[in-house]
């Protein structure tokens, strides 16, 4: 009698690997932290192109490059 009810019962959990899962965690905080430090840099950029920070013509660019007049 006590196999039939073995057969119809909730099968155990498998055991938690705690080591596996403290490494998930970390690789998942790790590209968070990456995405969010992309994420600030695109917009610090996005913020400085549009005001005139950053690109071709901007006053504060490298001297020579596209969009200067030439002076000599």
């Amino acid at each position: 009698m006590g196999s039939i009810t073995r057969i119809f019962s909730k099968p155990k959990a498998p055991p938690r690997n705690y080591a596996l899962e403290r490494q998930l965690a970390e690789a998942q905080h790790a590209a968070t932290a990456r995405a969010n430090a992309l994420a600030a840099s695109q917009a610090e950029t996005d913020y400085k192109q549009a005001k005139g920070l950053y690109g071709s013509r901007s006053l504060f660019g490298r001297a020579g490059g596209r969009g200067y007049f030439d002076t000599a």
